[in-house]
Parts: C-alpha cells; sequence; structure tokens
C-alpha cells in the first residue's frame, strides 16, 4: 500500500513530538536559583519557606504568609532541592489540614496535632546529575512519574528537616 505524502508527514511530525515530549519529562529541569521545587505539570514550582513546628501554633501561614501566596498544584511531583550545604538527608515530607500544623507544643517538642491534622510521609532523596541539585520523592509515588497525591482530607505537603519540630523551617505547596 503507498501512502500519498499529504499523510505521512503529519505522522513522521505527531511521532517526533511524541518523542520529544517523552524526552523532555524524563529529564532534570535545570534550576539556577536556590530553594525547593517541585513539578507540577510540566512547570516548576518554588515551594515556599514558612515556619516552625513547635512554636504556639506550628507554621504561621498568616500573617506572614498569606494562604493566597502559597502555590497550588494538583499533586505533588519530583521535588528538587537546589541549597548548597544543606542537610537533605534529614528532609521529612509531611502532610496536614489547615493552620493546626503544629498544635500547641513547645519549641523542641513534637507536635501535639492529631493524626487526622498531620502526618508524615517518608521520602527517599537522591543527588541529580547536576553538582548540588537533589531530587526528593515521596515513597509511595508513582513509580514511573514520581508524582504522588496526599489523602483527601489534607490540603497541604511539605518538606521539612528533624522532623520539623526543633525548629525546622518547612517549605510548602498546597493541594488542589
Amino acid at each position: 500500500m503507498v501512502w500519498p505524502r499529504s499523510r505521512i508527514l503529519p505522522l513522521a511530525l505527531g511521532l517526533l513530538l511524541v518523542v520529544a515530549g517523552c524526552n523532555k519529562s524524563g529529564r532534570t529541569p535545570e534550576i539556577k536559583q536556590t530553594g525547593i521545587f517541585t513539578q507540577s505539570g510540566d512547570d516548576l514550582v518554588e515551594m515556599r519557606k514558612l515556619g516552625t513546628l513547635g512554636t504556639s501554633y506550628g507554621p504561621r501561614l498568616y500573617p506572614e504568609l498569606p494562604e493566597y501566596d502559597i502555590p497550588v498544584v494538583a499533586d505533588v511531583g519530583p521535588i528538587y532541592v537546589n541549597i548548597p550545604n544543606f542537610p537533605v538527608s534529614s528532609l521529612k515530607g509531611i502532610e496536614w489540614h489547615g493552620y493546626r500544623l503544629g498544635g500547641n507544643g513547645s519549641v523542641g517538642s513534637p507536635s501535639t496535632a492529631t493524626p487526622q491534622d498531620w502526618k508524615s510521609i517518608t521520602v527517599v532523596s537522591e543527588p541529580t546529575a547536576t553538582a548540588g541539585l537533589f531530587k526528593i520523592v515521596v515513597a509511595s509515588a508513582d513509580a514511573k512519574t514520581g508524582r504522588w497525591k496526599p489523602e483527601i482530607n489534607h490540603e497541604y505537603f511539605g518538606l521539612t528537616t528533624d522532623g520539623g519540630f526543633k525548629g525546622s523551617p518547612i517549605w510548602a505547596v498546597r493541594i488542589k
């Protein structure tokens, strides 16, 4: 069977775009600025640095950082840490609902929030081919895409060091 050229060209271009798209999705993004970032679709989103757990009200999202200023993502993709001399191996994942992340605990003590308000999420870190850039993935994320969705009753996801209750900051996004 001989196909007319008018059909071959669009098929060839379509195949080329699919191959190029697949190649792009598996690559580590180029990140030049310092910070912690996650992938949301094809976009790179900076995770904002919030307050700490273990203070009188946990991370004070408002008024220090108004809620509307926290980036919103559909799910959590691979996370990239580009902070010089950062203790990446000590990072812990957390998800929580509303403002009750810290409860009423004192500095240096664990959160008093209940499991319905807050829970720890296991994350895995690995270096990338770029010096100083580390990739963090939620351990239970989809193996092919690295994407993960928190429980429906939680609305924020973040990373912190030492479980977050030793005066450590939290880098977070809001989940749709």
